[in-house]
């Protein structure tokens, strides 16, 4: 017995060994990225306040932000003055005004946002309001709860106005109130045993007003935001020590005793954000636009990521290139880049000219990471941040869009990724793992393995085939999951599809289209649709099957077979409810048959004849329909070939001896 566990033992150390010197020669063997296109160059007259003068007409801003802040880095709280003046910019008159307090989201664990978190004591925290003027006037805010019920829910306040704002008046609005940093939970707060802390969704800001109503949805755990376009002026007060990166652009700084006075402002923009720390190491570089404007580009880098500098400027210039060449040109004088520290729970964010990333200790290259996320969070700056769609009830506008951009630019400027698994959640292998205990992979294969950039999407879809449709109000999606696919992964599909049905070209012709039209004006789902379908009127069924409805796709072909002569006969079935025209490919031995399948009907049989001898047939050849379930049923031979079931039967011997291996050393 003492035998038996001491080879158990061994072979626990082997394979421990095997692993760590296997990732290990991966990432030694990792080049380090070079950035393209820089040059160290200040940004010049071509903006104003942030915002590029070429954009300062699209935008009509409806309000101005006032922001006076002290920051005590002993008890971590903000003593805050706000000044705010908003513009009613609508045709309809108001006599009450809604505002976001989302900070209040974290006064206990009673909240709607708490429900999906535990907030420890220090996590608690909430605005403590201690004056509250219109116009001069004190008033009194009033807490509602308009989506879900929650008496201890005080995320969503309102005030009954003694007077009644007409279109085109302002009214001013001032709040004094002091705020308690959190630990770090989502999107906001302090990471333990370090100095760095990120304030986003830190402030009263009012709804949005349109229609003669107003928008003001409760803080939910995993959902974004929706406001509207403003000017901001940001005065923070901290000690001497630290560094202050935030939205929009650094007027001043100015030293009073041991405190230092930063100063921002920012145009154009919906919200402000900011984050403080004094061990990150601030770095600027510039990105020379093709109109010829100059963005800075600035990395707040976490000291034990410094190792990813030049690959996440690289990737932040790669976005800003693609989206220049076929989007728009980027609108801001500044993108910063927050890599938080290992113990914040803020990275992966987006906010205006600010977005927060997060890195794994070890990471080559064709992981795509962090990459991806880098790419990912810069551009919701367009889709987020330029179009500012409301992402509370339709978050798939932003959130797909920007799923699908950004696998376009890993497959356009990186390497094919890898497939690969993080043994002990830290170090990559190349491989498929199939089953793991404790991090520890059990059944798993080793090597390269390319992988489309939208099958992590696939993969995502498949778990949740029909909870929900795209169109659905996001918010009230039952389930996180059903949140998560309907908003990022059918509509990251849903895009993929239509380029392949348009064309490359035409659907990027489209998209630049559709951002030109409706940059700054807070587009809805109903304007995508309606300027698609306005250039593409046959695509209605499109919007139906894949965008309204929840229906699964699986088409195969039943069967092939010769019926004298030179007849032949093929069998077509939707196994699933979605309808979805195709065109059938029939393989002979001179050449290529195509038969039309645009009804309707669940199935129809071909009848048809070829001069040269059939051998195969296949539904979808091009793989249009990237929601279909099982392509492996769409193609069918005359001839019967084996040789694939034999390979998958000998993979499965392999993984079930190497998973009983395992399992009886671990005995």
């Amino acid at each position: 017995e003492v035998t038996l566990n001491l080879l158990g033992k061994i072979k626990k150390i082997f394979w421990l060994f095997a692993f760590l010197l296997f990732s290990g020669a991966v990432v030694f063997l990792e080049q380090p990225a070079i950035p393209q296109n820089t040059v160290k160059l200040k940004g010049g007259s071509d903006f104003v306040h942030g915002l590029a003068r070429r954009e300062v007409k699209s935008v009509n801003p409806v309000a101005n932000y006032y922001f006076n802040i002290i920051f005590n880095d002993t008890q971590k709280t903000l003593k805050v003055k706000e000044k705010i003046v908003w513009k009613n910019l609508t045709s309809f008159s108001t006599k009450e005004i809604y505002f976001h307090l989302y900070a209040n989201a974290y006064k206990s664990n009673n909240t709607l946002f708490a429900s999906e978190y535990h907030l420890t004591k220090e996590a608690q925290t909430h605005l403590e309001i201690s004056s509250f003027k219109i116009n001069g006037v004190d008033s009194e805010l009033k807490f509602i709860t308009p989506d879900v019920p929650n008496p201890h829910d005080s995320t969503v306040a309102k005030v009954d106005l003694p007077f009644e704002i007409k279109p085109g008046d302002s009214v001013e609005i001032k709040f004094n109130y002091s705020l308690k940093i959190p630990k770090s939970v989502k999107r906001f707060g302090y990471a333990p045993g370090t100095d760095f802390a990120l304030i986003s969704q830190w402030y009263p800001k009012p709804g949005v007003f349109e229609n003669g109503v107003w928008n003001c949805h409760q803080y939910f755990a995993h959902l974004n935001f929706f406001s509207d376009f403003a000017n901001f002026s940001t005065k923070v007060i901290v000690p001497r020590k630290y560094k202050v990166v935030s939205t929009g652009v650094l007027e001043s700084t100015e030293n009073k005793g041991e405190k230092t006075v930063w100063l921002f402002k920012q145009n154009g923009v919906h919200d402000f954000a900011w984050a403080i720390g004094s061990e990150s190491k601030d770095t600027v570089r510039v990105y020379v636009l093709p109109s010829g404007e100059k963005v800075k580009t600035e990395l707040f880098v976490y000291p034990t990521d410094a190792k990813y500098t030049e690959r996440i400027f690289k990737t932040v210039f790669n976005a800003l290139d693609y989206f220049g060449k076929n989007i728009l040109e980027y609108p801001y004088e500044k993108i910063t880049v927050v890599d938080v520290p290992p113990t914040s729970r803020s990275g992966g964010m987006e906010y205006p000219t600010l977005i927060t990333v997060s890195a794994p200790l070890f990471s080559p290259v064709d992981t795509h990471s962090p990459e991806k996320l880098v790419a990912h969070e810069f551009i919701h700056q367009y889709f987020y941040g330029i179009l500012a769609n409301n992402e509370t009830e339709e978050a798939w506008l932003d959130e797909g869009f920007t799923s699908y951009f950004a696998s376009k630019i890993m497959e356009k400027y990186y390497p094919s990724a890898n497939l690969n698994f993080r043994f002990l959640g830290y170090i990559p292998v190349y491989g498929i793992n199939y089953l793991s205990f404790s991090d520890i992979p059990v059944i798993y294969t080793l090597g390269y393995n390319d992988y489309p950039e939208y099958a992590k999407a696939l993969k995502q879809y498949y778990s949740n085939l029909t909870i929900g449709a795209i169109k659905d109000v996001s918010y009230k999606l039952p389930t996180r999951l059903s949140y998560v696919v309907n908003s990022y992964s059918k509509p990251e599909i849903m895009f993929y599809t239509l380029e392949r049905i348009l064309g490359e070209k035409d659907f990027l012709n489209f998209v630049r289209t559709f951002a030109e039209r409706f940059k700054f004006k807070h587009p809805a789902g109903k304007d995508f649709w309606n300027l698609l379908l306005e250039l593409h009127p046959d695509l209605e069924w499109f919007k139906q099957e894949v965008f309204n409805s929840s229906v699964v796709f699986d088409d195969r072909i039943r069967y092939l077979k010769k019926t004298g002569g030179n007849e032949y006969e093929l069998f077509a079935e939707r196994l699933g409810d979605g309808y979805f025209p195709h065109k059938i490919a029939v393989y002979t031995k001179a050449d290529t048959i195509h038969l039309d399948w645009s009804e309707k009907g669940r199935y129809k049989v071909f009848r048809f004849k070829s001069k040269s001898e059939v051998t195969g047939a296949d539904i979808d050849p091009n793989r249009i329909n990237l929601f279909d379930l099982n392509f492996a049923n769409n193609s069918f031979t005359i001839n019967s070939k084996n040789a694939a079931k034999y390979s998958l039967v000998t993979r499965w011997f392999f993984w079930l001896q190497n998973a009983l291996m395992i399992l009886g050393s671990a005995g």
